[in-house]
């Protein structure tokens, strides 16, 4: 059985897809682009988002929250940093976003029921052997909701892949206090970098150990990007290219210039387990 994620290209924002070993659909935000719908695609093979997790409510990652009805999708659990305040949360977002921002209040105000562990998406006895956990820093003020993030941890055969939203380098500051969050880092395989790459969201203390690959949600060329520091902090793998199906040694894939990014945890024929990464 195998973990599947999609990092898909919707420009300046975050998509990521998850299909659990059990198979269970997980999506992390709901950015996407001018040309691709992630839930479009996503509701032509299923009507069923076993979890939604949105890092936190700005509008690059609720961007599709209106479509989840649009596509007649069941929403069946929710993560989110629900005890920030509404009317910060407004403020710190465009008046464009509003009726995105209406839709995930009265979506969170449905889901308040306690999740119990025999029924909860990422527990392994129900994820076929996935753990999925959640971190989140409350030391940090309200002025920016990008340290409220969650940053979500997917474990499976022994690979860790690590996904923030916006984190910048308060909340990882904070972060690290947590030793729990601290071993998660020393045994990252994947990281995702916070913030879509920007200089803001990059934390230099984060990598205790170096992660053999960094992933960047990226839109166009940013004076902030930070792309060269998230590779020097990268091991490096092999990652196979679908057009060219050729193999090159990489530390950091972005969407922008990779397209979407797949990541597949399974085991090969003898058992191993194996991880491979996939790029245009």
């Amino acid at each position: 059985m195998a973990l599947q994620m999609y990092v898909h290209d919707v420009g300046h924002g975050q998509s990521v897809h998850l299909i659990s070993p059990a198979g269970e659909v997980i999506v992390i935000d709901l950015g996407c682009s001018s040309t691709f719908s992630p839930l479009e695609w996503l509701s032509s093979f299923t009507k069923t988002i076993d979890c939604l997790i949105i890092t936190h409510p700005h509008g690059d990652h609720i961007d599709e929250f209106l479509d989840i009805k649009k596509h007649k999708l069941n929403v069946r659990q929710l993560w989110r940093p629900k005890d920030l305040p509404k009317e910060e949360v407004y403020k710190q977002n465009q008046t464009e976003y509003t009726d995105k921002l209406d839709a995930y209040y009265s979506m969170s105000d449905r889901y308040n029921k306690k999740i119990e562990d025999n029924a909860r998406v990422g527990n392994p006895s129900v994820s076929g052997g996935m753990l999925m956990t959640s971190y989140r820093s409350n030391d940090c003020g309200i002025s920016s909701i990008n340290n409220h993030s969650l940053v979500s941890v997917i474990e499976y055969l022994g690979f860790t892949i690590v996904v923030p939203g916006d984190n910048e380098v308060p909340s990882w500051n904070a972060l690290l206090k947590n030793t729990n969050f601290a071993n998660v880092m020393q045994r990252a395989n994947i990281f995702m970098a916070s913030h879509h790459g920007r200089v803001n969201g990059y934390c230099e203390e984060i990598f205790i150990s170096k992660p053999d690959l960094c992933i960047v949600s990226d839109g166009r060329v940013q004076s902030t990007d930070a792309r060269d520091r998230y590779t020097y902090h990268a091991n490096g793998m092999k990652v196979h290219k679908r057009q060219s199906k050729s193999v090159e040694e990489r530390s950091c894939v972005t969407t922008r210039a990779d397209g979407y990014v797949f990541v597949n945890i399974d085991t090969d024929a003898s058992n191993s387990p194996t991880l491979t990464v996939e790029i245009d």
